[in-house]
């Protein structure tokens, strides 16, 4: 074999098909991945709001009209946004089917049990991706209060409204 022809195989060998070994190995790689539920958008919550105003010491989130969770995804993360009177930001996972965050909710004045600053509400949630519109049950609870009884609630996801037209 001659050098050219050598310097050839090799130059082959790693411009081509290292490459496509390469691709191949991150197709099979990536075929048993599955992309997670999808929670983006606005949910607006569909319970009884009364055992809200115990669990967030007396605040206006429990007397919302049209209490919110606005959740932005990217992969499995999420972030929240509770509106209406109860501004507080969180973060968190999903994993298969499950929510999980922690929110730091604002300052309290309050002396009922666990409502002494910087308390943390956890929230878990169950999404059932193949009801229509999309559900979301669970459980927003005071981290570390016995005294404190959780509330659980379900949301709805309203389908995006249909575009009119020609389209």
């Amino acid at each position: 074999m001659t050098r050219t022809n050598r310097n050839f195989v090799i130059a082959y060998a790693l411009l081509v098909a290292l490459p496509v070994a390469g691709l191949l190995g991150v197709l099979r790689y990536g075929s048993s991945l599955q992309a997670p539920v999808s929670v983006d958008g606005v949910w607006e919550v569909q319970s009884d709001r009364s055992p809200f105003a115990a669990l967030l010491c007396g605040q206006s989130f429990a007397t919302a009209e049209d209490l919110a969770i606005t959740i932005s995804q990217s992969g499995k993360g999420f972030s929240l946004d509770l509106a209406n009177g109860f501004r507080t930001k969180a973060a968190g996972v999903i994993e298969g089917n499950t929510l999980s965050a922690s929110l730091s909710p604002p300052a309290v004045r309050s002396s009922a049990a666990g409502c002494e600053t910087g308390r943390v509400l956890q929230l878990t949630a169950s999404v059932d991706p193949k009801a229509e519109p999309k559900t979301l049950a669970g459980v927003l609870s005071v981290a570390d209060c016995s005294a404190c009884v959780p509330v659980e609630f379900r949301a709805i996801r309203p389908a995006p409204a249909r575009k009119r037209g020609p389209h």
